[in-house]
């Protein structure tokens, strides 16, 4: 049995000329918070949406349990990898609700399409999952009468709802109003108090010491530093992630 839920080697990830990922590895063991982060434009956010094949890697390869998305030199088989991506749960900065839905019908919607449930076991599913994130008053709700963190938090119990194996979460509340923020970490602290994998891309570093097994630190499309979060913010090894520690916390 597979003890680690993502793997990754090599990958590199170029938009024409431009190399934004320069053979990035990664593994995250099941169970396992790894937390990135970085400055802006290190690349931080892109090993996250091509572990979800939003982008295709120019190179290298990721397996999710044990199976590859994609092998170097191979054709990718949209098939698999539609099937492999249902895996995978991923929050963005923008919570992408349909405008003329309900809460409960976005949270519905992606199991009836993807999973091909019932209606009834879709709206059984959403109902759970939109109570776990704090929604049960507000399920008949469109996104135009819910806050900025009520929407995420659909958007997290739409993600969930898939019952995926790993969670992604990419910059999951650089969108939102400051006193809002809270909110939506206190959900996702819950997640992993309760065992999920995850991979986040933040710049809330409380957060990042609070809930990351592991820290890593991005920088030019590399890996600069990795390690336990606090070995990794009381003495970092590298220059380059002393500076980056000693500008966010000031």
């Amino acid at each position: 049995m597979c003890d680690a839920m993502i793997e990754v080697r090599d990958l590199r990830k170029s938009f024409g000329s431009n190399e934004i990922l320069k053979g990035i590895n990664m593994t995250v063991k099941k169970g396992e918070k790894v937390v990135i982060i970085g400055p802006s434009g290190s690349g931080k956010s892109t090993p996250l949406r091509c572990i979800n094949f939003l982008e295709i890697p120019t190179s290298g390869t990721v397996k999710i349990d044990g199976h590859y998305f994609a092998k170097p030199n191979e054709k990718l088989n949209e098939k698999h990898v539609a099937a492999l991506r249902t895996e995978i749960g991923m929050v963005f900065q923008r919570f992408n609700l349909f405008p003329t839905m309900t809460a409960l019908e976005n949270v519905m919607a992606a199991q009836m399409k993807i999973r091909k449930k019932s209606k009834e076991a879709a709206r059984e599913t959403a109902e759970k999952y939109l109570k776990k994130v704090g929604l049960a008053e507000r399920m008949n709700y469109y996104p135009s009468q819910l806050s900025g963190g009520q929407q995420q938090r659909v958007a997290i119990a739409r993600a969930l709802a898939m019952e995926p194996k790993t969670m992604l979460f990419d910059e999951a509340t650089s969108a939102l109003d400051p006193e809002l923020v809270g909110e939506v970490l206190n959900v996702i602290r819950e997640l992993a108090e309760e065992g999920m994998t995850m991979v986040l891309v933040t710049h809330e570093m409380k957060f990042a010491k609070e809930v990351g097994d592991r820290i890593i630190f991005m920088d030019g499309g590399i890996i600069v530093e990795e390690g336990h979060p606090k070995e990794f913010f009381h003495n970092p090894k590298e220059e380059r992630t002393k500076t980056f520690i000693k500008k966010v916390d000031h």
